[in-house]
């Protein structure tokens, strides 16, 4: 008896995205960041170790409501809830970061970010299987940031399916 499913799939594209915010403390970023999670087809968004003044139902800069559509955790430990099988990327600015012109994406990837103050802890970069950057004469704000890698990663999948 044959197993195999003859079928096409009717998926649009393979694998998935997750985004991850590593110690948030300004609620406008998490905003943009929900935005970007919706207007990017992200599977999830994690909140590790969040300021809990934060309400993600009550964010000016996130009039889609992404947290209707898009599951939000807030956790402890963004490790902790962490898709199987989910190859896990910093963005983040060090010396041996790859960046992101340069980035090949994993097909599941759960893309990590520092906060809006600060960096990505040690303890999480350690865990990372890769760190990418962006290229930039400036440093980016949380929300800018999110959405630039979200982009890439849409277009650099389009550009593959396409040719």
């Amino acid at each position: 008896m044959d197993r195999h499913i003859k079928r096409k799939s009717t998926l649009t594209q393979r694998g998935f995205a997750v985004i991850a915010l590593d110690r948030p403390n300004h609620g406008v970023n998490v905003g943009h960041t929900l935005r970007a999670a919706l207007g990017f087809s992200a599977r999830m968004v994690i909140l590790g170790d969040k300021d809990p003044g934060i309400n993600v139902r009550k964010l000016s800069t996130d009039p889609g409501r992404a947290y209707r559509h898009v599951p939000i955790l807030e956790v402890p430990d963004i490790f902790d809830v962490m898709p199987n099988d989910c190859t896990p990327v910093a963005v983040e600015l060090t010396d041996d970061a790859v960046e992101l012109t340069d980035f090949v994406h994993p097909e599941r990837a759960c893309y990590i970010f520092g906060p809006e103050n600060g960096s990505v802890s040690p303890e999480i970069l350690e865990k990372c299987q890769h760190i990418v950057k962006i290229p930039t004469t400036i440093s980016l704000n949380l929300g800018m940031t999110v959405n630039i890698v979200m982009y890439d990663r849409l277009a650099k999948i389009n550009r593959i399916q396409n040719t």
